[in-house]
Order: structure tokens, then C-alpha cells, then sequence
């Protein structure tokens, strides 16, 4: 390997002899760039970093493999062939990662050699290289990984608001994927997932991983960080409920079964009109399209046929435990009319039933704004990269670390630590030098110029400048 020093000086004087440079690139800051940079202000390059692998190999540290395959689902072709192809085409994003000029320019390693030599697509490694980087990282580690990043949001106060939702979402035929969304803001936050295989993704488990996903929360962000838990009865059984609120002093709001005989109690009393319906309106937006809905609701409380909620509530000290429940029937249309109204029952006793399904409708957003995102933009269902579960587990983890990053990034918040992270990886980058500077390798040396500078050294200066006039600080620790 060929090693290159940074002296601006003499890159200048060789391009004034004519030497060709040996390598080329610029350091615009595009999304690409702005998106590894904030990954690496937010900390999850330096967390990848410090994973244990199960085996180490020769070649290529495992730290800069990770690093690059966790850029990955930045890129829009989701295929990991398909990925590093665009990424390898990057020199400024790899350089920025940690390859250096000459990895990037000939490989790193021997492996993957052609009969008629390296070819392209395995610079600067081939893409079998990466995934099987993945394959050496085990569930634990991966598990830490998760926790640290979502931390590092909270630390941030990148995750606001207590409000969350859990539900799950198969990945095809193999894999079930569960996560704990913060959705109390428009950019849902994932802070919490498993990614479920075999007897593991089987019915029945899925109160017991809501749990893990929960204690998982509290543990990174205290224990005042949820408010209000929304979910789909499959993930919130009875004594999940109680355990939320007599253990951990969170409030559930879950839609109810119409198998359900506290479903069938509430139906009963407003079929003997002990309780009353009222008329609202309301206006939703699903995928850019608004909808006005009617609705007619009626609500009871103290409800207690729900045996395993009173009956665990009970064993934590509460034996007078009871439910709030609401019925929803959608009457925009004579079909929608004509269906059985839906059913919410809380640990929380709403003020009326039209509270309780306005404090549900952000449940949507895991689905609308979290799972089909997944799926469709960041290719998560098809694209898996590889066919074992140790591949789709790195590939679960590393796309839903980068979810919440391109989330933070779309915030105000987040555009500014994107900024500050990107002055910070190029300290060389300075105001002079314009938006687009470039970076030339020659001579055994580097150096960074604008592109107005570029010209005047290769004879052809423009007439008139457009970079800032910048004043030279007297500082001697000023950069020049």
C-alpha cells in the first residue's frame, strides 16, 4: 500500500509540471454525505466500532466493513450488490468512512480476484466481503447496538413526546419484525425491535416481547419516558396491562376483539341504552389524501370481565381494578354503518370516547409512516442480504438505526447537527474554498483546492471570482 501525506504545496507544484494525478474526487456535501455525517454525530459509526465480532479475520477491519454497510440503507438501491455499487462510485462518502485513497483506487485484499484481474465491482472490497462481516456479529451484540443508538437520541432530545405504539409486520414467509414506535411527533422514532424467526415469531408471544421492548425503553430513557402505550390486543394481553400500570405507571389504550367478552358487556349496555351515543366529525389524512369521517361513540367505565387483567392487578396490590372502554361506529357511509363498531379499552378513563380514538389515531403512523416505509422505501422486506438469520438480523438493525437517523435529519434539529457534523469530519474544508472543493492525490501527497484555484494552477484562471473574500486571522492557530 501506497500511503498519501497532505502537503497542498507540493500537489501544486507537481500539476504545475504536468504530472497527472493519481486520484480525484470532490467533497460536496450532497444528502449522502450529510446523512453518514449525521450517523457519525449521532454516534452510530463509533458504536459499530466497539461491536464484538464472533470471529475476527484477516484483511479488512471489521470496524471500517461495518462502518460501510451501515451506510447502506442510505442508498436508495436496496440490494446489497446493487448498494455498494452506488456507494463504491462515492470517493468522498468512503473517504469519509475511513478507506483510504489506496483501498479506494485498487482494493484491499486479494480475495475475489477474477481470472482477468480485480474487477470493478470489488472495489474497494467485493460486497460478499460485507455481508459476511455481518454474519460475524451475533444477536447480543446487535442488541447493544440497538440500545446504544436510541440512547443517543434520547440524550439528544431527539425522541419527544410519551406517547408510543407496538405492533409487528412480517418480513415474508420467515421473519416477524416488532417494534415500539414513538409516535407523539409527525417523524416517528423507532427506539425499540426484535426481529422474530421460527417458534420465536409464533402467536401467542407477543404480549411477553412487548414487555422486553418496554423494560428495554424505561431502562435507556428512565422511567417516566412513556405516558401512554397504543396497541392492537394481540401485543397487550390482561396482565400486560395491569403489569403497565400498577408496575410501571403507563397507561394502555388497545383496540378490542369483538371475540372479547368485555367487548360483548359494552355492546349489551348500548343495546339496553345504559349508555349513550354521541355524533362527532373529524378530518384524516391518509397518504396525502384527506377524508371527513362520522362517527357515533358511546363509552363505559369500571368494566371488570377481563379476568386476566382484575386477576394480575390483584397479585400487585389493586383488587378493585377495573377498565374504561368506548364502542366506534363509523357511519360516513351506509357500508361502513352496516359493519360491527369497533371497540377501545384503557387502563385510562377519557373524558369521553372521542378523546380515546383521537389519542388512538396516532397508532397509524407505524404503519402508514414506520412498517411500509420500511418495506417499500428502504427495501427491507425483499432486500435482506443474505439468506441466514444472522444477515437479516444485521439487516434489520443497521436499516432501522439509519430510519431514525434520515427521521432526525428531516427535522430542524437534525438539519442543524448535520451541518456541524459535516464541518466536523472535514476539518479541511474551509470557507475559501467554496461549497465543491476538490481533492487531488499526486506525487505520493494530497491536497484540497477550490475550483477556481484548480484552474488558475493548470493555466486556465477565471476572469472573475465568486468564492467569499475571506480576511486571513492574525491567529498563528488559525488554519491556512
Amino acid at each position: 500500500m501506497a500511503w498519501y501525506r497532505n502537503d497542498k504545496v507540493a500537489v501544486a507544484e507537481a500539476l504545475r509540471r504536468g504530472e497527472r494525478p493519481d486520484l480525484a474526487t470532490t467533497m460536496a456535501s450532497g444528502p449522502l454525505d450529510e446523512l453518514v455525517a449525521l450517523h457519525e454525530e449521532l454516534g452510530i459509526l463509533r458504536i459499530l466500532d466497539e461491536l464484538e465480532v464472533q470471529r475476527t479475520r484477516t484483511g479488512i477491519p471489521d470496524e471500517l466493513l461495518l462502518r460501510t454497510v451501515a451506510t447502506l440503507p442510505f442508498v436508495e438501491q436496496a440490494s446489497l450488490s446493487g448498494a455498494t455499487e452506488v456507494l463504491f462510485r462515492e470517493p468522498a462518502v468512503l473517504l469519509q468512512l475511513g478507506w483510504a485513497p489506496v483501498q479506494i483506487r485498487s482494493g484491499s485484499n486479494g480475495r475475489h480476484r477474477h481470472p482477468d484481474g480485480r474487477q470493478e465491482e470489488s472495489l474497494p472490497c467485493h460486497p460478499d466481503t460485507l455481508r459476511d462481516a455481518l454474519r460475524r456479529v451475533g444477536e447480543s451484540a446487535w442488541l447493544h447496538a440497538q440500545a446504544a443508538g436510541v440512547q443517543a437520541l434520547y440524550e439528544r432530545q431527539l425522541v419527544r413526546g410519551k406517547v408510543y405504539a407496538v405492533d409487528g409486520s412480517g418480513l415474508g414467509n420467515d421473519f416477524r419484525l416488532v417494534a415500539l414506535v414513538c409516535v407523539s411527533a409527525t417523524r416517528p422514532i423507532i427506539v425499540a425491535w426484535r426481529l422474530l424467526s421460527g417458534p420465536a415469531s409464533e402467536k401467542g408471544q407477543e404480549a411477553a416481547v412487548t414487555r422486553q421492548l418496554v423494560e428495554q425503553v424505561l431502562e435507556v430513557a428512565g422511567p417516566q419516558a412513556i405516558s401512554l402505550l397504543l396497541a392492537d390486543a394481540l401485543y397487550a394481553d390482561g396482565p400486560l396491562l395491569a403489569w403497565l400500570k400498577y408496575r410501571k405507571g403507563i397507561d394502555a389504550l388497545v383496540s378490542l376483539p369483538e371475540d372479547r367478552l368485555l367487548y360483548q358487556d359494552l355492546q349489551g349496555l348500548a343495546a339496553g341504552q345504559f349508555i349513550d351515543w354521541t355524533h362527532h366529525r373529524y378530518l384524516r389524512t391518509i397518504s396525502g389524501h384527506k377524508q371527513l369521517r362520522e362517527v357515533e361513540i358511546t363509552a363505559a367505565g369500571e368494566l371488570t370481565s377481563w379476568d386476566g387483567f382484575t386477576g394480575k392487578a390483584a397479585i400487585y396490590g389493586v383488587p378493585d381494578a377495573s377498565l374504561w372502554a368506548c364502542l366506534i361506529r363509523d357511519v360516513t357511509t351506509e357500508e361502513t354503518a352496516a359493519e360491527l363498531p369497533r371497540a377501545l379499552v384503557s387502563t385510562r378513563r377519557f373524558a369521553d370516547g372521542f378523546a380515546a380514538l383521537q389519542a388512538f389515531r396516532p397508532r397509524w403512523h407505524i404503519e402508514d409512516d414506520t412498517y411500509r416505509e420500511l418495506k417499500e422505501g428502504w427495501g427491507l422486506e425483499q432486500q435482506r442480504w443474505g439468506r441466514d438469520v444472522a444477515a437479516a438480523l444485521g439487516r434489520t438493525t443497521l436499516t432501522c438505526l439509519a430510519f431514525n437517523t434520515a427521521q432526525v435529519y428531516r427535522l430542524q434539529a437534525g438539519e442543524r447537527l448535520a451541518s456541524l457534523a459535516i464541518r466536523r469530519l472535514r476539518r479541511l474544508r474551509q470557507r475559501e474554498l467554496g461549497r465543491a472543493p476538490a481533492v487531488l492525490y499526486v506525487a505520493g501527497c494530497y491536497g484540497v483546492f477550490a475550483l477556481e484555484e484548480l484552474l488558475s494552477l493548470l493555466g486556465s484562471p477565471a476572469r472573475e471570482s465568486l468564492l467569499p473574500a475571506v480576511q486571513r486571522s492574525s491567529s498563528p492557530d488559525a488554519p491556512t
